[in-house]
């Protein structure tokens, strides 16, 4: 099993100049066979299953 950790960007202002920091929000999990799995600390105890996007078919309408 790999683990990767899910990091996010929180951009604010302070004494009127703009900073950004950068922060763990989660875990991503990927199995043995490939099974991918995304865990966000703002909800625990609730892994989300990750599924690769089928890439997009155009449909053709050969009578145009």
């Amino acid at each position: 099993m790999q683990i990767f950790d899910v990091y996010t960007r929180k951009v604010y202002e302070k004494e009127g100049e703009q900073k950004a920091t950068s922060y763990k929000a989660g875990a991503l999990k990927v199995t043995d066979r490939g099974t991918m799995y995304l865990r966000l600390f703002h909800i625990p105890d609730v892994d989300f299953y990750i599924k690769e996007r089928a890439p997009f078919v155009p449909v053709v309408d050969i009578n145009d």
